[in-house]
This record gives structure tokens, sequence and C-alpha cells, in this order.
């Protein structure tokens, strides 16, 4: 059963009212994201957002989603009946790029026709300059839901980050209606655009 005190379903508005952040100058328009915010009185919670991203005209990258995930950095407080919500560190956050495929590989979790990811490395694997990032996405066989996993190392074995949030069946579905609309604009974008 979920914590409804310490587990948030926030759009981006609610994400930038808990975590102040200089917006950079393509931030400063108004982005949506979905987010997900799972604190805990351990400390060791999680969050993660999505938030796709459509190239300008002129732009020589693809589109694609962008997924966030950051850990829990401070525990819910009160003071003078005040309640300060649980913050999380997105100054070290990890980022991952997803491309249609990768999006199409977690829908199949997502929809259940698959029980994980299937990859030889366990999830899907990116290269980046001097690391490698494995996201995992696996139906959970204790809980409703499903596991949502990033794990990032240096070339050298080092680990960076590695962080996992259990996803709900609710949130599961939501973020399945999501990424399964991302598709189509992702796919059409430059044809939308000459219209």
């Amino acid at each position: 059963m979920r914590d409804e005190q310490n587990s948030t379903f926030a759009t981006a508005d609610a994400a930038e009212r808990i975590e102040q952040r200089k917006p950079g100058k393509r931030e400063q328009e108004h982005r949506g994201r979905l987010a997900f915010y799972h604190a805990n009185s351990q400390g060791t919670g999680t969050a993660i957002q999505f938030e796709l991203r459509m190239n300008r005209p002129g732009e020589d990258r693809y589109d694609c989603i962008f997924m966030e995930m950051a850990k829990q950095k401070s525990l819910v407080t009160t003071s003078n009946d005040q309640r300060k919500p649980a913050t999380f560190d997105w100054s070290n956050k990890v980022t991952v790029k997803l491309d249609f495929s990768d999006i199409c590989a977690m829908l199949l979790v997502l929809e259940g026709r698959r029980e994980k990811i299937s990859d030889s490395r366990s999830g899907l694997y990116h290269e980046a300059a001097g690391s490698s990032t494995i996201i995992s996405l696996d139906k959970s066989t204790k809980q409703s839901g499903c596991y949502l996993g990033i794990s990032k190392k240096a070339k050298g074995g080092d680990s960076i980050f590695k962080g996992q949030i259990l996803l709900d069946d609710a949130e599961s579905l939501g973020l399945k209606s999501v990424l399964q609309s991302s598709l189509f604009f992702i796919a059409f974008h430059k044809n939308l655009n000459e219209m």
C-alpha cells in the first residue's frame, strides 16, 4: 500500500516549487514535465521526471524524452506547525535521453507484454563520453507496479549513480499513456512544423 504522505505525483509546476533551480535560457519558457516524487522517512527516496524535448527549427538534434532521476536530499520536516516537504538532489541527478526505440521497449513492460526490458545487459544500454548507463524497467513480483532504475558507471567501472523507484499501478498507467502519446510527436514533429 502506498504512503500518501511520502509519495507525490506532480507536474512540472509542483516540481519547480519543490526544488529551486535557476532556469537556463531554454527553460525560461513553460515546459511541462511528468514527475514522480517518492520520499521516505529513511531519506533513501527517489524522484524521476520526464520531459518531451522537441527541436526548434534549425536545431540539429533528434527529438526525444529526457528522463532525469535524483535521490532524496532531505527528510520531511515540521517546524512551528509548518510542514516542509522532502527535497531531492537535482544538482547530482542523472539524465538519460530516450529515443523512439527506447520508449517502445519501455512500453512493452508497461503494457504487460514483457516482465522486463530484455537486453543482454539487464536493461537498455546507453554509452556517452566517459560513461555507460543501463536503464531497467521490471514488473514487480512482490508489489503492484514497476521498478524503474538507472545505473551509470564511469568507463573504469566506478559507480557514478544508482537509483530505483517503484511506480505503482496508477503511476505506471499514467507513464504508459504519456509515453504512448509522445511517440507520435517524436516520429512526426518535423512534419508538423512544415504544416
